[in-house]
């Protein structure tokens, strides 16, 4: 598929643009410790991520769901969410230069906001964003459209020219509901199988970050 008409390209956040797994396990089990419930396993924790962290609360049977999101959320913005995350490579080397090329670029997340732009910030490549969306401003976070309608409209660019990328089956739904096109990206870590995103049918799958520079 050509890309070349593509004005505003828009990243998931997890497994996409960087690992943030190990402060998402803080921070789920954090909560949990303050409420007085058992850790989880982390790698079932991560096996949750891409989806609402209210939903993973509920699915291990946290009382009020919404109330532990809450207090998560309270530590990501307090430095959880930054311990041991990292960039994924190619990252850092192709944000500047897709944004030198002219592309507008944004990040639509399960995050809130805060935390998007905390770990950003934190990561070094806030200043290639233009917009941030978080799934705490919207009414429905990923699968639905909601995410990817309001970056659009924050930066006034509509779905014919603006492209999604992301690493999960979520990311693609999302991007098929709001009627822009999707990329996947594979091989980082990320919890779906291959051959689960291929069913999906990605307008195009990439295998690293960097691989974008060839088709923007």
């Amino acid at each position: 598929m050509d890309f070349q008409d593509a004005k505003l390209l828009v990243f998931d956040l997890d497994y996409t643009l960087m690992d943030t797994s190990a402060g998402i396990v803080f921070c789920f089990n954090e909560t949990r410790r303050l409420f007085g419930e058992p850790a989880v396993d982390p790698e079932k924790i991560k096996a949750r991520i891409g989806y609402p962290i209210n939903e993973t609360f509920a699915l291990y049977g946290s009382a009020d769901p919404a109330g532990r999101r809450d207090v998560f959320r309270r530590l990501a913005r307090e430095g959880g969410m930054a311990r041991g995350s990292f960039l994924l490579p190619g990252v850092a080397e192709t944000l500047p230069v897709l944004h030198a090329r002219g592309y507008t670029l944004a990040v639509a997340s399960t995050k809130s906001h805060a935390e998007i732009a905390a770990v950003c910030a934190r990561q070094g490549v806030d200043r290639w964003f233009a917009a941030y969306v978080g799934s705490d401003e919207v009414l429905a976070a990923k699968p639905a459209p909601d995410p990817l309608l309001l970056v659009m409209a924050r930066v006034s660019i509509g779905p014919a020219e603006t492209v999604y990328t992301g690493d999960h089956l979520v990311d693609i739904q999302s991007a098929r509901a709001a009627g822009v096109r999707v990329i996947a990206l594979h091989g980082q870590g990320g919890p779906c199988p291959l051959a689960a995103v291929k069913a999906a049918a990605p307008d195009a799958l990439v295998g690293s970050f960097a691989e974008l520079l060839d088709l923007f």
